[in-house]
């Protein structure tokens, strides 16, 4: 995956008392990010966050993420815009720390939500794109439209006045 938001903090820079920050994606990430996720446009994109020291090389990202994005009606193919408002919390971890997965099933709701610390950097920008993506509608419609079917075929509208394709094959098979 591409970095369409290279919003990063160095870990050395986050004080004790913790770093809150307010990001507003350029019209640079917002193209880039339009484009990775197959939409018409993201018009806005803000993200409000905190972060956190936890002791032992650990830090915890909380925030939330307000999006404006234009996708197109799966029904009229007609633009429609969409709001989004999510939240979003992070524990980021040395990647030497962060326990390896093992075998089973996995309970993603009883398991935290870990990051690895890479080059000593704490990338707050792929939480944000990861959690802008699990939230757009995947099938967006616009108010008040609603798919209707065609008609299914009835039974003689495949077939010619001959009685269908394999009328021929029939007739042969009945004088032999």
């Amino acid at each position: 995956m591409t970095e369409e938001l290279g919003w990063d903090h160095p870990i050395q820079d986050i004080p004790e008392t913790g770093l809150h920050v307010e990001r507003v994606a350029s019209p640079e990430e917002r193209e880039a990010i339009a484009r990775t996720l197959d939409l018409i446009a993201c018009s806005s994109l803000t993200a409000r966050y905190a972060l956190h020291p936890r002791g032992e090389g650990h830090f915890r990202l909380t925030g939330t993420l307000q999006a404006q994005i234009e996708q197109s009606c799966v029904v009229t193919l007609e633009p429609l815009t969409n709001e989004i408002a999510e939240s979003f919390s992070v524990d980021y971890w040395p990647e030497t720390e962060i326990p390896a997965q093992e075998g089973g099933v996995v309970d993603v709701h009883d398991e935290p939500d870990l990051e690895p610390i890479v080059t000593g950097r704490i990338k707050v920008g792929r939480v944000v794109f990861e959690c802008l993506a699990g939230a757009i509608d995947l099938f967006p419609r616009k108010p008040g439209v609603t798919f209707e079917a065609p008609e299914a075929p009835s039974e003689d509208s495949g077939r010619s006045k001959s009685g269908g394709p394999f009328a021929a094959l029939a007739r042969i098979k009945n004088k032999g």
